[in-house]
């Protein structure tokens, strides 16, 4: 009996050693799977600077926007400068050519009292 019961702990100790063996292959496979999966899929690091990186963009593209806002701005407003001081001309009966018809009769005017001084 002794015999019997040794050759059933034996047979026992041989079947364990035997599925922790195939055991082991499956989990290599396991290992092997995983360690793909980790390698198609992208690392934390990778994922956090993507996410600063579209962080970035988006701040760069709202940078952007807001200057051209403003510069759009200064462009109305010299427009509108612009058309006042026409418009301000036009009401105060002078326009461009008046003016400068006006100026030449000024010139004309103190030509002549140059003229009427300098005979004295």
């Amino acid at each position: 009996m002794a015999y019997r019961q040794f050759g059933i702990g034996g047979l026992t100790v041989i079947l364990c050693i035997a599925l922790a063996g195939c055991g082991g292959k499956s989990s290599k496979a396991e290992a092997e799977k995983a360690k793909a999966q980790q390698q198609n899929q992208p690392s934390v690091i990778d994922q956090e600077l993507k996410k600063q990186y579209q962080m970035y963009r988006e701040m760069r593209q709202y940078q952007l926007e807001q200057q051209m806002k403003a510069e759009q701005e200064a462009k109305s407003k010299q427009a509108k400068s612009k058309e006042a001081k026409q418009d301000e001309n036009k009401q105060n009966g002078k326009g461009d050519k008046d003016n400068s018809k006006d100026k030449e009769k000024n010139k004309e005017a103190n030509r002549g009292k140059e003229g009427e001084d300098g005979g004295d």
